[in-house]
């Protein structure tokens, strides 16, 4: 960084400013008339309309800008000027011109003479202008090494130039050998330089450095690397910077010692603070996680600027996931509601199965559900025994015509209303219609599908030991209707009981 510093500063400026202002003197060398056509040229020629012949071109190659330098031809009158290009600038003259003034406001001015003649109509004339200088040998210490002088390459060495009086930045270079450094000519100063060249590999050192929490590194303006960086250096001191998102830049000085390797570790950046203040409701036994991790919750929490995932739980309750965005400086505030679980719900659907003995046994199944408590559900109980055998006489004559047994499925349905006493129990009154249905072993038989409908009146009794998942007794009275003589019989001689007390437990599963 200092060379480059020192190179532009010594091209922008040393020829200008480096010595006292008024101490130099412009100077010209190398003026000569040329055989270039640029002042007859119809695109660049100018008229002198005093004589109505073309003018003189004079063309200046200076590091001066046209609109510092100051230009008198005495008696005659300056025709044009202006910028052709870089460190070129084109003054249009009068013939018979002698001389013209030039002039810098930092420096002491020049006369320009044509050597005894006089500026010829349409001809082209060159100079070179710069400050004072002197012819010197710039000679480096490794043959045909190569020499630049501020930026610009001059040749191999020995190098033979004119140089302004100043400092100037010279440089040699040869494979890995090289010299830069200032040269500053003096008027009395040696007019022969020795550039001393040096093997730059002798000159370097290895560093390795890292960060924590993976953070970019920053070298020279470029982001470099992430975590960690390696760099071979010449020796002397640097600075790395690292830098996060949402964090503040820091930077640490370290030395490169030539041909041997260091360990650096940098300074990570400092995160941007902000702050959490979270209530929860229920207020107490609440846990808050992160990920794997435990957060102990307080009353105000210092965090660093990011994005947060925390994730709240208690027994009994719903767990709650949230995300937060700290912004630096400021205050976020909420409050995490956990909603209690409902074991007995209000709202829901569903499906059971049960065993029933009334008289004989059965397994039942149900599909049903809530709405806001209400109760609606239908179900069919399969029959597990069959009844007494049933003997059929023919009814004219009196004979046996044969003994038959039955199986007894029931269908029903009901309704209630759902009363919540209590966390996980339920209760549940309920009145519904249900019919009793006989099967034969043959559908041919007498009193196949003889039906006795029912009345029903009962209770739902539930528990539920965890949420979806419910024990439940239900005792339930049935009162017959619409019976008629034959279905009265046969229930009667087969030992099945028409309505009556029935009890059924089951298992449910809700959703």
């Amino acid at each position: 960084m200092k060379i480059k510093f020192l190179k532009f500063a010594v091209i922008a400026g040393a020829i200008l400013s480096s010595l006292p202002s008024m101490a130099q003197k412009l100077e010209y060398r190398d003026f000569k008339a040329t055989n270039e056509m640029t002042a007859r040229l119809k695109d660049t020629e100018v008229i002198d309309e005093n004589s109505g012949k073309r003018a003189a071109l004079i063309k200046i190659y200076t590091p001066f800008q046209n609109d510092v330098l100051g230009f008198d031809a005495g008696l005659f009158q300056i025709i044009g000027r202006k910028q052709a290009g870089p460190g070129e600038v084109w003054l249009y003259v009068p013939e018979r011109t002698q001389k013209v003034t030039i002039s810098h406001p930092k420096y002491r001015p020049t006369v320009m003479w044509f050597d005894g003649m006089e500026a010829e109509s349409g001809k082209t004339y060159s100079v070179i202008l710069n400050v004072e200088g002197r012819d010197v040998a710039l000679i480096a210490s490794t043959p045909e090494a190569e020499i630049s002088v501020d930026g610009e390459v001059q040749g191999k060495s020995p190098v033979n130039m004119h140089m302004p009086l100043g400092s100037h930045l010279v440089r040699a270079e040869l494979g890995s050998l090289l010299f830069e450094d200032i040269v500053t000519l003096t008027p009395d100063g040696p007019m022969q330089f020795d550039l001393q060249m040096e093997d730059e590999n002798l000159k370097f050192g290895d560093v390795d450095i890292e960060v924590a929490d993976g953070a970019e590194l920053w070298f020279q303006d470029n982001r470099e690397g992430v975590g960690s960086l390696h760099k071979h250096l010449k020796a002397g001191s640097y600075v790395i910077t690292a830098k996060l998102p949402d964090h503040e830049d820091q930077t640490t000085t370290f030395t490169v010692e030539a041909g041997k390797t260091k360990k650096v570790t940098a300074t990570p950046p400092i995160a941007h603070l902000g702050y959490l203040e979270l209530v929860t409701e229920p207020t107490h036994g609440v846990t808050v996680m992160e990920g794997d991790s435990v957060i102990e919750m307080m009353p105000t929490m210092q965090l660093p600027v990011a994005r947060y995932e925390y994730d709240f739980s208690k027994k009994g309750y719903y767990p709650q996931t949230r995300k937060f965005r700290i912004e630096r400086g400021e205050t976020l505030r909420d409050t995490i509601r956990l909603e209690k679980i409902q074991y007995v719900k209000k709202t829901t659907g569903y499906a059971a199965v049960s065993f029933a003995a009334s008289g004989k046994p059965s397994i039942g199944f149900t599909l049903g559900g809530y709405y806001e408590n209400v109760n609606l559900e239908l179900s069919y109980n399969l029959g597990l025994g069959r009844s007494k055998d049933v003997q059929w006489y023919d009814r004219e004559d009196n004979v046996l015509i044969g003994q038959y047994n039955y199986r007894m499925d029931e269908m029903a349905v009901r309704a209630g209303y759902q009363l919540r006493f209590a966390e996980r129990f339920g209760l549940t009154p309920q009145a519904g219609f249900m019919i009793q249905r006989l099967s034969a072993k043959d559908k041919n038989y007498p009193g196949n599908g003889f039906t006795q409908p029912c009345v029903t009146i009962g209770a739902r009794f539930s528990y539920h030991p965890v949420q979806h998942i419910g024990i439940f007794v239900t005792p339930e009275y049935g009162i017959p209707v619409s019976a008629k003589g034959d279905i009265v019989d046969v229930f009667k001689q087969g030992g099945m009981t028409r309505g009556g007390i029935k009890g059924s437990i089951g298992i449910s599963v809700s959703l």
